[in-house]
């Protein structure tokens, strides 16, 4: 996975956002990941009021199994009654670190024990036992080559899937609100996201600077505020398509988590949107991006696609029809391409679009 964005929307909401690319050794390119998941049993939701988003970046065997174990422990401490440990929600951001570290530890034991036939703690007492046979470990190279692997410092298409990978956790706790957390694999840091968004990553540099175009517009009480939820969205998919454009392995379809702890319905509170709705969405973002629409049109049509669960054929057909040339339109989301400068005798800005939308290239 290339890229993974998180926004704050405001005290008690935001939104993650991913995509599915992945290259296998960098080698072979696929659309299979599912690294974006809820890490909080749906009873522990509804009996404590916490939510939680988990995002990784990185090998897709070990996030899928960090997730699975930081399920099972969030569910296995609520049912011996340790509630109130799971109430804050940075208590869980330390579940998913130590199943970081659990997990690190199994895979590095599993490639020692492969590779010279011990693991980490046999290495440590500098023997195993193989078949009721005490066998010392004492060549050197040997020892070097573990030490290696274990600090990581032997770093290759063997090792990188154990270390390379990072994740964001955000979500919703009643006693302090939306808070999000980045944590690293390599180091096992969990550290809190302190400036109201996040991006980790191949493309976190795109999605940065996307993110602080944007922050940098706000002042400090709009900040604190918050975003209103559908601009928050419009900018979470900017940042993310900011590195899809510009960075290698970001593709595939996008997927999005939105968390609102305090919203009427309790099935608004945790929602996890993907394929043919994310799809739409991303159009209506890269037709802005191109000069064919404004942000004022698209803003009812994604605030109905995205909140109010609209029909996606109804908003796709309401989309394109509202375009000044639906023709040339379709073509640019299929990927036509557009010379970037109007002719300055022959093209006129369009009526009705306040861009100055950008007319096709005619031979």
């Amino acid at each position: 996975m290339a890229i993974v964005t998180a926004l704050q929307f405001s005290a008690s909401s935001g939104a993650l956002m991913c995509d599915e690319e992945y290259w296998y050794l960098r080698r072979r390119r696929a659309f299979f990941l599912d690294n974006i998941r809820n890490i909080v049993p749906e009873e522990v939701s509804d009996a404590l009021g916490i939510y939680a988003g988990y995002g990784g970046w990185g090998h897709p065997g070990f996030h899928e199994e960090v997730i699975q174990r930081s399920r099972d422990a969030v569910l296995k401490a609520w049912k011996e009654g340790k509630s109130s440990e799971l109430a804050d929600l940075e208590n869980v951001a330390m579940i998913v670190r130590r199943a970081m570290e659990t997990t690190r530890r199994r895979k590095v034991d599993d490639m020692l024990k492969y590779l010279y036939g011990f693991n980490v703690n046999e290495l440590n007492q500098g023997y195993f036992e193989e078949n009721g046979e005490k066998i010392d470990i004492k060549q050197e190279a040997v020892i070097k080559a573990a030490k290696g692997i274990i600090t990581f410092q032997t770093q290759n298409g063997l090792t990188e899937p154990i270390f390379k990978n990072k994740c964001v956790l955000t979500g919703y706790d009643p006693n302090w609100g939306y808070r999000a957390w980045h944590i690293n694999a390599e180091n096992t840091v969990c550290s809190l996201v302190s400036g109201g968004f996040e991006a980790i990553g191949a493309g976190m540099y795109g999605a940065g600077v996307e993110f602080s175009r944007i922050m940098n517009r706000l002042t400090l009480d709009q900040r604190r505020e918050g975003f209103d939820r559908v601009w928050g969205v419009i900018a979470l998919i900017e940042a993310t398509l900011n590195a899809w454009e510009h960075f290698h392995e970001v593709g595939g379809g996008l997927h999005l988590v939105l968390i609102d702890g305090k919203a009427a319905n309790k099935k608004d509170r945790y929602r996890e949107l993907s394929d043919h709705t994310m799809q739409l969405a991303r159009e209506m973002i890269t037709a802005i991006r191109m000069g064919m629409t404004t942000y004022e049109t698209v803003y009812p049509l994604m605030e109905s696609l995205v909140f109010k669960r609209a029909d996606v054929k109804t908003i796709e057909k309401t989309f394109i029809d509202g375009a000044d040339d639906p023709a040339i339109m379709r073509k640019l989301l299929r990927g036509y391409k557009f010379y970037p400068y109007p002719d300055p005798v022959k093209d006129k800005p369009r009526s009705g679009n306040k861009s100055g939308g950008r007319k096709e290239t005619r031979s």
